[in-house]
């Protein structure tokens, strides 16, 4: 797989649970313009996850992928190609029985 690389730069967001009376009083200080005042709280620490069992979608993924590389292979062989040799065009391909 080929790393993408990007020359934008990205804002990381932190996203929390409000209860509906603070998402009222955000939303009436947003539309009445208020200053809104945030308060500093302590991070939670974040759970360890443990996972006992292996990912069955990097399986399936990684079985789906090979099944495409290996499809693309076999009708690139059969298709074969074109070679240009003492100025005349050769085309050569394989079967499945070679």
């Amino acid at each position: 797989m080929v790393p993408v690389t990007t020359n934008h730069p990205f804002i990381v967001a932190n996203i929390s649970e409000i209860s509906e009376l603070e998402y009222e009083s955000l939303k009436e200080a947003v539309e009445t313009n208020e200053e809104v005042e945030i308060e500093d709280e302590e991070d939670e620490p974040i759970p360890e996850v443990i996972i006992e069992e292996p990912d069955v979608f990097v399986d399936y993924v990684r079985e789906a992928k090979l099944k495409a590389m290996s499809t693309a292979c076999k009708n690139t062989i059969e298709t074969g190609f074109d070679l240009m040799l003492r100025g005349e065009t050769k085309h050569f391909s394989l079967t499945t029985q070679d």
